[in-house]
């Protein structure tokens, strides 16, 4: 998805929410000026007749019109017509229209032309803007805020069979918008809940896709920078001149059903937690994202499965964060994948062993490391981008810290932590890598139980189990306690690799 135009949708729906803007004894006029600004920052073009009378600005025939990213297509809002309306204590109300309908016309260059329009609905919806010319707070409310698919029509001809639908329900927020050099804003959003529906059913009968899901809360925070007269399509500039961003969304126990239909195979399924959150973060140093989700469950069925599949973990998460910008010098970066608790069910338990000689225990996951590296292109670029995935070497890695790594699974843990310095100048001594200085220990506890189990389930023959016991033999050593495996791995910049002492290479 183009970063430039995702922004600008956000923008869009923040705007006719909040109308935006707050100056000094903040009047009517200067509300609208800064929520026309508000839009064009974000390449929109604004039009709209303006009558005022009294403290009240009314505006006819509003419309916002931005051009996509690659000449691909248009987007068209019309909001019909809004009121400012000053109330003699220095704020101002905003009145916005029930229902927005947005147009998207999007003619790729090989592809299907699509014309979509959305109506976006507002329900007991209230904001009032105060503050200063420059600084400005305002407050809104609304029992509900909702978007659906209204038209679709794709080479000409009406699709009627599609549907899609969002809604939040008693939306409590709050933004707040800077103007100097950059334009600064920060946003908040509570909601009681969230709900979804889309479907498709495809015109010639052979296929169809449906899924709807809930959540019982919604949490949001943004925090924005646009510098003043930046270019939002071109990102690497952008973020040069000091665009940031940072999200966060949380949302509450949710459930999340679909089905699927392709010819004669079908699938269908399920999932719910107790909760999940989504974070993004990017400025001109580095970008940096983060889901995360507890009490996961997920069930699905289909011609193509043998049986019900029904899996279960008590905590996921996945983070990373990288450096953005070409550097000669090295920034940070660091990722974890995280699966704790990761259950089947008994059914599927019944398949794998049916005698019961694995341990059932919930398996889990951690890989969690850091480091340091710098790329040698920018990376936002796409012209460089381009340049990256036909060099060699489109990064340089300095250092690598394992900071955790556990896996344990069927009864059997394996454990382990390290740290790597890497010489970028040295090429040859590990044929084209960069020359590696560090250790990692490991620690493997019942690792010949789980041999011998899988041995008796047939799972294992004899010869396998004796080349995985040699090779538990030659880089590991005895630890305290029973069945249980340590190794120390040492790799020297010179190219000599050690395991606990003894010399391998």
């Amino acid at each position: 998805m183009n970063i430039r135009y995702s922004l600008g949708g956000g923008a869009l729906l923040a705007a006719m929410i909040t109308g935006t803007a707050g100056f000094a004894e903040v009047t009517s006029q200067q509300v609208w000026e800064n929520w026309r600004g508000y839009l064009t920052s974000y390449g929109y073009e604004v039009t709209a007749t303006e009558d005022m009378s009294g403290g009240t600005l009314t505006l006819s025939g509003v419309t916002m019109t931005m051009n996509m990213p690659e000449d691909s297509g248009m987007v068209s809002v019309t909001l019909g017509d809004m009121t400012f309306t000053e109330q003699g204590d220095g704020t101002v109300a905003v009145g916005l229209p029930a229902e927005m309908p947005v147009k998207m016309h999007i003619a790729p260059t090989d592809g299907e032309v699509a014309d979509v329009t959305v109506n976006y609905g507002l329900t007991g919806f209230s904001m009032i803007v105060s503050g200063s010319e420059d600084e400005m707070t305002y407050a809104f409310t609304g029992s509900e805020m909702s978007m659906k698919l209204a038209e679709l029509v794709v080479d000409g001809d009406v699709v009627g069979n599609a549907k899609a639908e969002f809604s939040l329900k008693n939306v409590v927020g709050r933004f707040e918008t800077a103007s100097g050099d950059s334009r600064t804003m920060k946003e908040f959003i509570r909601s009681d809940g969230m709900s979804y529906d889309v479907g498709f059913v495809d015109p010639g009968g052979e296929g169809s896709f449906f899924m709807n899901g809930s959540t019982d809360s919604v949490n949001m925070a943004m925090s924005m920078t646009i510098p003043d007269g930046i270019d939002m399509e071109d990102m690497n500039a952008a973020l040069k001149a000091g665009f940031s961003i940072d999200a966060a969304v949380g949302l509450g126990a949710g459930k999340t059903e679909f089905s699927l239909v392709d010819g004669s195979n079908t699938a269908s399924g399920n999932s719910s937690s107790s909760g999940s959150s989504l974070k993004f973060q990017m400025n001109s140093d580095s970008m940096a994202y983060g889901i995360a989700a507890t009490d996961y469950a997920i069930s699905l069925i289909g011609s193509d499965i043998p049986l019900p599949i029904n899996l279960s973990a008590e905590n996921a998460a996945l983070r990373m964060a990288m450096p953005v910008a070409k550097s000669d010098t090295p920034q940070d970066f660091s990722m974890l994948v995280k699966m704790v608790g990761l259950a089947p069910d008994d059914m599927i338990w019944s398949m794998l062993d049916p005698t019961g000689a694995l341990s059932h225990a919930p398996a889990t996951l951690i890989v969690d490391m850091a480091g340091k590296a710098n790329w040698l292109f920018d990376i936002m670029d796409p012209e460089q981008a381009e340049m990256m995935a036909d060099a060699d070497m489109p990064g340089e890695l300095h250092a690598l810290t394992l900071n955790n790594l556990t896996l344990s699974v069927a009864g059997a843990e394996l454990t382990g932590a390290g740290a790597f310095t890497f010489n970028n100048d040295d090429l040859e001594t590990f044929d084209g890598m960069p020359a590696p200085d560090g250790q990692v220990d490991l620690k493997l506890v019942g690792g010949n139980g789980l041999i011998d189990n899988l041995i008796s389930m047939g799972m294992m023959s004899e010869d396998d189990a004796m080349g995985a016991r040699m090779m538990m033999g030659l880089f590991g050593r005895p630890g305290e306690g029973e069945d249980t495996v340590e190794s120390t791995i040492e790799v020297k910049s010179n190219g000599q690799i050690f395991a606990n002492g003894q010399r391998l290479q």
